[in-house]
């Protein structure tokens, strides 16, 4: 986990007991946050899946300009496939026409909308960089399918044909 230090001007101790820490305090980065806050949300929702139920996922796509969409959500039905879940016949990908449309993702709130309705379990994306831009929005749609059982998982990254999982 990535952690800053935490300077003396944003500690929430009063100046008087600041002495006691003669080592240097951390915190988590927002990044290291919201990766731990997704982990947490992921196994909370398998955790919450009946045993012997598949889970059912569908795939997202951000597609920025020169991504093959197509290509990108086969390679994610096949990690799915290889993580033995059910891929929903339903696929959602968003297009950024100008760059005012790089914020909004109307079909990712679509799929989040399916996850969080029941008919599917989660949302599978290829990374970080598909979800919203901002921390904040990332966070409350996390928290959103916390409430409904529901996850967001990344892609898998595979070396040489093996997947590679970060345990």
């Amino acid at each position: 986990m990535r952690l800053r230090p935490v300077l003396a001007d944003e500690s929430d101790e009063p100046w008087a007991l600041r002495w006691r820490h003669s080592e240097p305090r951390f915190r988590p980065t927002t990044d290291a946050r919201l990766t731990a806050l997704r982990r947490s949300v992921f196994e909370d929702a398998l955790a919450a899946i009946k045993p012997g139920r598949p889970i059912k996922v569908t795939t997202y796509v951000f597609a920025e300009c020169g991504r093959d969409a197509d290509a990108l959500h086969a390679r994610l039905a096949a990690n799915a496939r290889d993580r033995g879940w059910i891929v929903h016949r339903e696929r959602f990908t968003d297009h950024p026409l100008t760059l005012g449309q790089l914020c909004t993702r109307p079909q990712f709130n679509l799929a989040c909308r399916h996850a969080g309705s029941g008919f599917i379990d989660g949302v599978l994306a290829a990374g970080r960089d598909a979800m919203p831009s901002t921390d904040e929005a990332y966070e409350s749609y996390l928290r959103w399918l916390h409430r409904h059982y529901a996850f967001i998982a990344f892609l898998q990254p595979t070396i040489g044909g093996a997947t590679w999982t970060d345990r």
